[in-house]
């Protein structure tokens, strides 16, 4: 498996104690566990059930020059079938961080501090490539 810290070394046989993502150096490891994420996804959520988001979840502020911030069928249909974003998402680690942002209770700040790691950027690049493509057609 591929390390999740440099992404170059296909050998990756070691593993975080705290989030389980693979590294495969002493380096990669300091790092990572420098990484503020490391820590947040070790953080163990509340279900849904118990806890609904509505009451827990801060409004995210949009600046005035965002008209909209939601997708239409078509482009989320586009992202579903991007083997750029599947093969994007069998990374567990970016599935973990997603999770987390997604039941943030800060996420606006949570996506800045999710912007530092390559494999989120990447991901972002990507959806914004097939939005950004849509828009032009």
């Amino acid at each position: 498996m591929q390390c999740q810290v440099c992404y170059e070394n296909k050998n990756s046989s070691y593993k975080c104690p705290k989030c389980h993502i693979k590294y495969c150096s002493v380096t990669c490891f300091q790092k990572h566990k420098s990484s503020e994420l490391c820590v947040e996804n070790n953080i163990q959520i509340k279900p849904i059930v118990e806890v609904p988001i509505t009451q827990t979840q801060l409004p995210i502020e949009l600046g005035d020059n965002e008209e909209c911030d939601h997708l239409s069928t078509d482009i989320l249909e586009r992202i579903g079938q991007s083997n750029e974003v599947l093969e994007l998402l069998k990374n567990r680690h970016l599935r973990t961080m997603i999770k987390s942002l997604d039941c943030s209770l800060y996420p606006a700040d949570d996506m800045q501090k999710a912007m530092v790691e390559p494999i989120f950027v990447q991901f972002v690049d990507q959806l914004l490539a097939i939005v950004e493509n849509k828009d032009k057609q």
